[in-house]
């Protein structure tokens, strides 16, 4: 393996927001980044990775290819797939936008607007709030604010499919799709419920699971790659949450030392004994186990098989490393595709490394 290398780049916005761009078959040049806290100039930015010579692995600083206007912080950035990208706002919108042009080299490559809510959420008429996270599943999507609702729309037919209010008594935080047909919601006081999307809206509230452990607010949440019935969920306090959906019951909690609030959360897509976080401290981890899947009581069990769920091995074996230096402020967000991760933080930077040591 090549030896580690870590890149940054100033680029002159605080970054809530960054995500790559898809890509399946290779390590991705692109990505995206959504800013915040810059007045009536926020924006959404399509990066490519530069190289100076031809078939050189691409690096640092990256080339802005296209950049349009947000109007609010923005605080979520999904994509659907390699084209089309979903972005939310503190001021209640959510607009999903094509990604025109194959790679950074196409002189026309540049982000188009096809789908826009501009009052998704709102209190009272006129009065917007914050879309405070959305989730997607295929082509389904589903979003969260500070008005208590959940919005259910489909890309393919650009409607709104279900709005259900009220959903919480208390702030919501963040979002994730458990399956085709059900959503997750949590909450500031440590709740989680299951929202089936089948039921019909005037008996949904029927079928919540709710269950919570000490009041601490949920900041993010992830879900395990492979079994897809485990839920992690980060804190405010900075531990993990380990959740077994079944049941409804926490299995354990995992904690680095580092009591900042957790920004984001994410597993490596294709080696999910590998989890990541950043927190509010300036902090990007990398979470692992020191033998992974191999260490495996029962072959048939699937259940012993999942370092992350086998609360007796991991609070020995547990292994949590800084991917980068601590950098003192927020690291908002981080995503991670083949074995290179990317994070945007307050200080108007980019990291980013290839080579991830997995």
């Amino acid at each position: 393996m090549s030896n580690v290398s870590m890149f940054a780049e100033f680029i002159g916005k605080k970054v809530n927001k960054v995500r790559w761009k898809p890509n399946d078959l290779m390590a991705s040049t692109m990505f995206v980044t959504g800013s915040w806290d810059n007045e009536e100039d926020n924006v959404l930015e399509l990066w490519g990775l530069t190289s100076e010579k031809e078939n050189h692995v691409k690096d640092f600083p990256p080339k802005l290819l296209d950049s349009v206007h947000q109007n609010g912080n923005v605080t979520q950035i999904r994509f659907f797939d390699n084209k089309f990208i979903a972005v939310s706002t503190d001021n209640g919108a959510v607009k999903v936008y094509r990604v025109i042009g194959e790679n950074e080299e196409d002189s026309n490559i540049h982000l188009d607007e096809v789908m826009a809510w501009e009052t998704l959420h709102s209190i009272g008429e006129g009065q917007r709030c914050s879309c405070k996270d959305l989730a997607i599943c295929n082509y389904t999507l589903a979003t969260i604010g500070d008005d208590y609702k959940l919005n259910v729309i489909s890309l393919n037919t650009k409607q709104i499919h279900q709005v259900l209010e009220g959903i919480c008594s208390s702030p919501l935080t963040c979002i994730c799709f458990l399956t085709d047909n059900e959503v997750l919601c949590c909450n500031s006081l440590s709740q989680m419920k299951v929202w089936d999307l089948r039921v019909a809206k005037s008996s949904i509230t029927a079928n919540i699971n709710n269950f919570s452990q000490t009041q601490v607010p949920i900041t993010c949440i992830a879900q395990h790659p492979c079994q897809k019935h485990f839920i992690f969920t980060g804190s405010e306090e900075g531990d993990i949450g380990v959740w077994d959906m079944r049941t409804n019951s926490l299995l354990t909690t995992m904690s680095s030392g580092d009591v900042s609030s957790l920004a984001e959360i994410a597993f490596h897509p294709l080696e999910p004994d590998h989890l990541f976080t950043c927190s509010f401290g300036g902090r990007l981890l990398q979470w692992s186990s020191k033998q992974s899947h191999m260490r495996r009581i029962d072959l048939g069990d699937m259940e012993y098989s999942n370092f992350w769920v086998n609360t007796e091995k991991i609070k020995t074996q547990l292994s949590i490393n800084d991917v980068i230096q601590p950098i003192y402020m927020p690291i908002n967000s981080l995503d991670i595709q083949k074995q290179q991760i990317i994070c945007g933080a307050d200080n108007e930077a980019v990291y980013f490394q290839r080579n991830l040591k997995l």
